[in-house]
């Protein structure tokens, strides 16, 4: 029943001691939006430790990269009924145009159809059947809930107050690493990770570790990365026209091998078509830095899951591992019976499952046999 008022509450404009309206901005440290990297859980050390080197640092602490906004309709949109969906893309593009990125929805006269259907879509549960959103799993992986429609309200009400922190602040935090130490008391979001699983860890799982990212801190939310976040964290590296260094491997004159090193802007293709440049595939291959501290070669046709962070050559505006490694589960549901994850994995060819790669799986099962699915985490400001 709060659904229609949902839009109006996101459009109210923060002001200031003076009365004056405030702007959201998009500079990159969190100090600058009134709440410190330590308060947010974000960049702070255990207790007693005290960091010696850049790497230490990096490998001790949750780490997230900030994302721009500039555009928040093209993130989501309202039904006739007044909920809030999230848009979908397909693809990214140069233009930026919605028919360009090719939407997974629709909209009339800027009223969203609705997405309750075989579609990819989101806020929504997978409907109640056997092995889904049923109350039995949901009583055993998400702390005694009892009813279905209970994650479906939470699931909303997350995204409804995602929106509204990005209208405010201009943006959102996307965790530089993928998501780690799943089977651990609490997970991290930390290079040269390689716990990006566990044993018997499913989407339920995965779900409430990123929950728990924000610890005890009130100002701050921690998720799951939503499908629309994700899309639109590509098309701002196509746009930011970021960075990518990636090895090329020849045969010179005497016989030998040698490696020469590129460095290119990002481009459509990158994204959409082959992400081998920027990507741990089972057709890629590059160096990086193995757990002893060491470096090693990960060769074409050799399935290796390399530690979060570990190849620089992975990496896009500081962010790593958008493209293969494991799949990354978000909080997109697709079908009556799936969930949704993104960017491909080690397994994979990189022309097959690219960075804007959709995968979808059973949330109760497949997670528990394979290895190729971790998930991504994002952080909020309230």
């Amino acid at each position: 029943e709060e659904q229609e008022s949902q839009e109006e509450k996101i459009e109210e404009k923060e002001t200031n001691d003076n009365g004056e309206e405030e702007q959201g901005n998009n500079d990159l440290t969190i100090e600058e939006k009134s709440i410190s990297n330590e308060e947010a859980g974000i960049a702070t050390l255990a207790e007693g430790e005290e960091p010696t080197t850049v790497f230490e640092l990096q490998t001790s602490v949750n780490q997230y990269v900030w994302v721009p906004v500039k555009d928040i309709s093209r993130i989501y949109g309202i039904d006739s009924n007044g909920k809030l969906w999230g848009k979908l893309y397909y693809c990214v593009s140069t233009s930026g145009s919605t028919s360009s990125r090719f939407p997974l929805w629709s909209e009339n006269n800027g009223v969203m159809e609705s997405q309750k259907s075989v579609n990819y879509r989101e806020p929504d549960v997978i409907p109640t059947q056997a092995d889904y959103d049923i109350d039995s799993n949901l009583q055993r992986y998400k702390g005694g809930i009892e009813r279905y429609q209970m994650l479906s309200k939470e699931m909303e009400e997350s995204f409804y107050k995602m929106i509204k922190s990005i209208k405010k602040y201009g943006g959102f935090y996307i965790g530089r690493y993928e998501t780690g130490d799943m089977n651990q008391e609490k997970a991290v979001v930390e290079k040269m990770n390689s716990n990006l699983k566990g044993s018997g860890i499913n989407w339920y799982v995965m779900y409430e570790k990123c929950q728990g990212l924000a610890g005890k801190k009130e100002n701050i939310e921690t998720s799951m990365i939503w499908g629309s976040l994700w899309d639109e964290t590509l098309q701002w590296l196509l746009e930011s026209e970021a960075q990518i260094t990636y090895e090329e491997y020849i045969t010179n004159e005497t016989g030998e091998e040698e490696k020469i090193m590129i460095t290119k802007t990002i481009e459509e293709e990158d994204i959409n078509d082959d992400s081998v440049n920027w990507g741990n595939y089972a057709n890629a291959k590059f160096e990086y830095t193995n757990k002893d501290g060491g470096t090693s070669i990960k060769r074409v046709g050799v399935y290796t899951q390399i530690p979060t962070g570990s190849a620089e050559r992975t990496k896009a505006n500081n962010i790593y591992d958008m493209a293969g490694n494991v799949k990354d589960c978000t909080l997109e549901t697709n079908s009556t019976d799936r969930r949704v994850g993104r960017g491909g994995d080690r397994y994979d060819q990189s022309f097959v499952t690219r960075a804007r790669n959709r995968n979808s799986y059973e949330s109760t099962k497949d997670i528990f046999y394979y290895d190729d699915y971790g998930c991504r985490a994002m952080l909020y400001i309230k």
